[in-house]
């Protein structure tokens, strides 16, 4: 409902067929990453604890046995709250999973109601509850704010509740209607009235977390110590990852693919011997150095300055106040951070 992401339901016969198509992309691509190491494995889009703790492991062993990986790498399942269950909790974990990002979303039922949702506030609690009984040291959780009626004051309670819950990592992003979406649709036709000024929500958001021992390390993200995102890290730090499996993307040495959307024709390309990419772009070098500034000014720490160029635009947001070069990196100021989609347009 609140985003644009590719999503279809689980359709009989269809998901075993999957795991093994997945697991045939994963033998097939290992040759582009091949004496490379892999930091991350991130299971997620739609809703992957909906597949059976076999077949989460199924995907895994392909990625054991055919890929290198990091001694400690992170491997992430993404979860909603309704879909777990202690023995799936557990059998994740024996899989080899060992960080939980649960969409909890709200700790209010209201306003889980509003996006959708089929979850409750007790079984989001539940889920975080079932991790930490079976062994999981590392659980996130994403959090949405700026929804309809709701005040800072709520949304604040909202995250002191999720707060309680001693979550590791914790996203918290505000809803916004996307074009062609349910949201975005009522939104235009005047159905929907969502706050129209979002900064106060983004500093006590900061504030609050901050007081907690989290660090603010990336616009949307909080982290206690040694609990930053691996995997979203590689990505904000223009790094190349493998795409695996319908609706994914991938980029691996200045190529870019985007596989196709659709799970079923996804499995007939694969069991038919070819790859599930769509469609594959060659990044030119300014496209690298406009996407590498537009992700690494998401951090707090900025980019290095030797991975851009620098422009009159990028100058002038610096004589404004809204960048600081400093120390060899570039970074956004806090005005700047928060009207990072403004800044990104003018340089």
């Amino acid at each position: 409902m609140y985003c644009d992401f590719y999503s279809t339901d689980a359709k009989g016969g269809l998901t075993q067929g999957y795991v093994k198509a997945v697991s045939k992309e994963v033998e097939a691509l290992a040759e582009l990453v091949e004496g490379r190491r892999a930091a991350s494995i991130f299971i997620g889009g739609g809703t992957p604890s909906l597949l059976s703790e076999s077949m989460t492991a199924g995907i895994l062993e392909a990625c054991f046995k055919h890929l290198s990986l990091a001694q400690e790498a992170e491997i992430t399942l993404e979860a909603n709250p309704e879909s777990l269950t202690a023995a799936k909790t557990a059998g994740y974990k024996r899989a080899g999973v060992n960080r939980l990002s649960i969409g909890i979303q709200s700790l209010n039922d209201r306003w889980l109601k509003s996006l959708g949702r089929i979850h409750n506030s007790l079984k989001a609690k539940r889920a975080v509850s079932s991790a930490r009984e079976v062994g999981f040291d590392n659980v996130s959780a994403d959090m949405i704010f700026g929804l309809q009626d709701q005040t800072v004051q709520m949304w604040l309670e909202d995250l002191a509740n999720a707060m309680a819950l001693d979550l590791d990592h914790i996203s918290c992003y505000q809803l916004t209607p996307e074009k062609g979406t349910k949201l975005g649709r009522i939104v235009e036709l005047g159905e929907v009235e969502l706050p129209a000024e979002t900064l106060e929500y983004f500093d006590q958001t900061e504030k609050m977390l901050k007081s907690a021992g989290y660090t603010h390390y990336e616009i949307s993200n909080y982290a206690k110590k040694g609990r930053q995102c691996v995997h979203n890290l590689g990505y904000w730090h223009y790094r190349d990852y493998l795409g695996i499996g319908s609706a994914a993307h991938g980029m691996v040495n200045g190529a870019r693919w985007a596989n196709v959307r659709d799970p079923a024709r996804y499995v007939s390309r694969i069991n038919s011997g070819g790859l599930g990419a769509l469609r594959n772009t060659t990044i030119s070098d300014e496209m690298k150095q406009t996407e590498r500034l537009m992700l690494g000014l998401r951090l707090k720490r900025g980019i290095s300055m030797q991975d851009v160029r620098t422009t009159p635009g990028m100058e002038a947001m610096v004589e404004q106040g809204m960048l600081i070069i400093s120390r060899g990196r570039i970074r956004a100021s806090a005005r700047g951070w928060r009207m990072l989609d403004s800044v990104l347009a003018s340089i």
